[in-house]
């Protein structure tokens, strides 16, 4: 038993240790990319106004690039450069394509996915959350089951109850795929996650949260972790709730 524990701690490790070493190569090799394209435009500027004021736009080109490149690779090292890469290049419209009728995907809605989930009869139990591109906890870690969705038509409002004492609360949830391996969100007005976490500079456990709000196309944000400075990387071209298995 202690043998297999052991095995699983240090595969666990090993992954973490290997996602950390690709998530360092590939945020430098991505981070170099905006100093690549100043330079080529550097050249060209300076190629066409050899003076004081071609040399300046040039600085501002390099310092512009130094801070995107640094953005980039501060980005990856938490997302991942997986979930990087899928914001710059997915299209979102391929979410909104109707599952097919053999396929293992079912479009509900909110009302539905919850009567289902009173029957036990949702086909998905739970997995790692991540909310307007947000991850809770390190990304595809932190799995949690779900103990009951419940959703109030009176206002339109959503909550999903996992294991750990965490909660999501969600108002106004639409356009929701589920599938055996992920349950998605694709949109909401607004979505709240309660969790319990030890409290700064004590053993005893505390209640904390994360607010999403969508206003004008934009993501606003709120939270009271207060044992890290927290980064929420929520972004309005993400799907507002994603729970992989």
């Amino acid at each position: 038993m202690y043998k297999y524990m052991y095995t699983i701690v240090i595969h666990n490790f090993e992954k973490r240790t290997m996602r950390k070493l690709i998530n360092f190569i590939t945020g430098i090799i991505t981070g170099i990319f905006p100093l690549i394209i100043a330079g080529i435009l550097g050249v060209l500027i300076y190629n066409e106004l050899q003076n004081l004021i071609g040399i300046f736009i040039c600085v501002i080109l390099g310092l512009l690039a130094i801070w995107g490149g640094i953005q980039i690779f501060k980005i990856i090292q938490r997302k991942g450069i997986v979930d990087f890469m899928s914001v710059v290049i997915a299209s979102p419209d391929l979410d909104n394509l109707e599952p097919t009728k053999d396929s293992k995907t079912q479009k509900r809605t909110a009302k539905e996915l919850a009567e289902l989930n009173h029957k036990n009869q949702n086909i998905f139990k739970g997995g790692t959350l991540k909310i307007f591109g947000d991850w809770y906890g390190e990304p595809y870690q932190n799995s949690l089951k779900i103990l009951s969705i419940d959703y109030n038509e009176e206002k339109k409002q959503m909550e999903i109850q996992f294991s750990q004492n965490t909660r999501i609360i969600i108002d106004e949830p639409d356009h929701i795929l589920e599938s055996p391996s992920v349950l998605k969100i694709l949109s909401a007005k607004r979505i709240k996650l309660e969790f319990q976490h030890e409290k700064k500079g004590s053993t005893k456990q505390g209640s904390y949260f994360k607010n999403y709000a969508v206003e004008r196309n934009r993501i606003r944000t709120e939270t009271n972790i207060d044992w890290i400075k927290q980064k929420i990387d929520a972004t309005i071209g993400q799907d507002a709730l994603i729970i992989f298995n």
